[in-house]
């Protein structure tokens, strides 16, 4: 047998087995019979005169030599996957498609712009937004190959990651409410507070920050976008925690919200663009560029218009 006699077919079906956590789960995610791919692996096994997997346990467990072929199988495939990619956008000069996860307010002020000035990257393109926390986990199953994503992106040898923006939490009020807020208690106390989405990290976010000040507020709005929750704030059904940028995305809702610093201590979010290593790096790189420019030369031009004390406490890029 030759020593680079190996499949790559079976070595993926092989690792989606380990990372599903059994044949079933793989044959599913797969879309293929569970006899297929008890083939691959068997096949596998029969190639290289080793045991995988101790078949003698339920679920079965990966042997020593097992472990080492999953390691070294992931990095492996990667390449593959990477030189397609390349040989393929050298020959069309563009990828066939591109899938992106975009956190929302991110894909409407930004998000364009962005499409406009690299749509000859990709043949087709397209553009998923929704809960952050789906993006990530997108990125490892395939399902998109860049996340513009909130929070701070787990260590993995596998991702690169890169921070495009950080902007500070700030209070949205109605513009009927003219008093100086000096304390959230004192707000709470005047005005419901309208939440986002408890599913989403800016809504965990806030929670925390508010248990952190030992602060409650009643419960009664709560909504999984900025725009549906600053348009609650604009018809002055009570106020909100947000960002410069969420505000941005709800721009058609600005006339009636006045925008102000958050009292007490200061918390912030970040918004990171990430891919799979060596994989579109160089795009990765291109997407990161276009985003920091496009942020410094239309975004932040307009959030000054509203809250002007606020720019220079946002950070575009990694510095």
């Amino acid at each position: 047998m030759s020593h680079l006699d190996l499949d790559l077919r079976a070595l993926d079906i092989f690792v989606t087995v380990v990372e599903a956590g059994g044949m079933t789960a793989a044959s599913q995610k797969k879309g293929i019979t569970q006899s297929a791919v008890s083939q691959a692996v068997g096949g596998l096994e029969k190639k290289m005169d080793v045991m995988l997997m101790d078949r003698s346990v339920r679920p079965p467990a990966l042997t020593p030599v097992g472990r080492t072929l999953f390691e070294r199988a992931k990095s492996l495939l990667d390449t593959a996957r990477e030189t397609s990619f390349l040989v393929r956008a050298h020959q069309q000069r563009s990828l066939p498609r591109l899938n992106v996860g975009m956190v929302d307010s991110f894909g409407t002020t930004v998000g364009p712009h962005l499409v406009r000035e690299l749509m000859d990257e990709a043949v087709e393109w397209s553009v998923w937004s929704g809960l952050t926390k789906l993006h990530f986990k997108r990125l490892f199953t395939r399902e998109v190959d860049v996340v513009i994503t909130e929070g701070s992106i787990p260590a993995d040898e596998r991702i690169i990651s890169h921070r495009l923006l950080q902007e500070p939490f700030v209070l949205a009020l109605p513009v009927s409410y003219e008093k100086p807020v000096d304390s959230l208690e004192e707000l709470i106390e005047d005005l419901p507070l309208v939440r986002y989405s408890s599913r989403s990290l800016t809504g965990i976010n806030i929670e925390t920050h508010l248990r952190r000040l030992g602060l409650e507020a009643r419960r009664r709005f709560e909504f999984d976008t900025a725009d549906a929750t600053l348009a609650m704030v604009g018809v002055g059904i009570g106020w909100a925690i947000t960002t410069p940028l969420c505000l941005l995305q709800a721009k058609t809702h600005l006339p009636s919200i006045r925008c102000a610093p958050l009292p007490g201590p200061a918390f912030s979010r970040s918004l990171m663009l990430a891919t799979r290593r060596h994989e579109l790096e160089s795009l990765q790189k291109m997407i990161g560029e276009k985003s920091r420019e496009i942020l410094e030369q239309r975004c932040l031009p307009e959030i000054s218009q509203f809250a002007p004390w606020v720019i220079k406490e946002i950070l575009v890029g990694d510095g």
